[in-house]
């Protein structure tokens, strides 16, 4: 009787395989520095900072407990402290690079 317990806990162990390795949410101060290091997204802040000074990138990062992939933000330039005339509008789509292990920006719009 021994064996059999013995064999069945050992063939779910088995089959389980290792754990799926968990995402890291994207926090604001890597999205930021994402943001700052992108060409297009940094050329357009300056763009952007020359016809009105009081503008930046506001990013309200959503709840991430699902460990996402990919994280879609639209209406990300803010000026005076409230969304952005449509002329300065901006979004930006992040994924996360598996092979690397890391954030990344996956398509930037303005």
């Amino acid at each position: 009787m021994k064996k059999i317990i013995c064999g069945g806990s050992l063939l779910v162990c088995l089959s389980c395989g290792p754990p799926k390795p968990e995402i890291p949410s994207l926090t604001p101060q890597t999205a930021s520095e994402l943001l700052r290091y992108n060409n297009n997204a940094a050329n357009w802040l300056t763009t952007v900072k020359k016809r009105d000074p009081s503008c930046e990138y506001h990013l309200e990062l959503p709840d991430q407990h699902a460990h996402p992939t990919q994280i879609d933000l639209e209406r990300i330039m803010w000026c005076n402290s409230a969304p952005s005339p449509s002329e300065f509008n901006a979004s930006v789509s992040f994924e996360y690079d598996q092979a690397a292990q890391h954030w990344v920006i996956k398509r930037f719009s303005s």
